[in-house]
């Protein structure tokens, strides 16, 4: 009797093994690609996810793209800029005081620069054209203080400043002309391309 006892059990316990060793093992979870592979995926999940990677400025940066491309710059300056050459970075900030945010534009390669400075754009929240700036050394500085409803620019030079005001909705479009001020910008001032890791963008 207690053989069978046993038999019985050491049946029901290689049962149990073979059993346990033949279960299919648990599909691993799906990993999400990095954001490179994601705007060339098709799965609808991984799309929403590249979306959400996406930001404003980023979505902003494909109008400006066409803008750029179409309007601001002329055919044959296209076909003359090199591939290298065609990069921009964009600053969101409302000028004006009315809720709504003008766009800088910073043209900073060689093709658009010389030695006092490079090339800019300010646009409205329209992607309108307000500004075309030229011999313009970065940073940009705005603080609070405004003329004619609009902010003063503050632009360095060497030790001393230079003071940019709008007149009739616009700005100086050559600061280079302009004289220099022991005036400073407040303290708070928002500085404009001083970032070491601003976002490029090509066109």
């Amino acid at each position: 009797m207690k053989k069978t006892i046993l038999n019985a059990s050491l049946a029901c316990i290689m049962l149990f093994t073979i059993t346990s060793s033949s279960k299919t093992p648990e599909k691993p979870l799906k990993e999400i690609p990095p954001s490179n592979e994601l705007i060339n995926s098709k799965d609808s999940g991984e799309t929403e996810i590249r979306d959400s990677l996406i930001t404003s400025d980023d979505s902003l940066a494909i109008k400006i793209k066409d803008y750029i491309t179409s309007e601001y710059l002329k055919p044959e300056d296209l076909r003359v800029i090199d591939a290298a050459e065609r990069k921009f970075n964009l600053y969101q900030i409302d000028l004006n005081n009315d809720g709504k945010k003008e766009i800088f534009i910073n043209f900073f390669t060689p093709y658009f620069c010389g030695s006092g400075g490079c090339s800019l754009a300010l646009l409205d929240s329209n992607l309108k054209l307000i500004n075309k700036f030229t011999v313009t050394r970065t940073p940009i500085t705005v603080d609070s203080k405004t003329e004619n409803g609009w902010k003063v620019v503050w632009l360095q030079d060497g030790n001393s400043w230079k003071i940019l005001t709008s007149k009739n909705g616009k700005y100086p479009s050559n600061p280079s002309l302009l004289k220099s001020t022991k005036e400073v910008p407040e303290s708070n001032a928002v500085k404009l391309f001083d970032a070491t890791t601003q976002k490029t963008y090509s066109f």
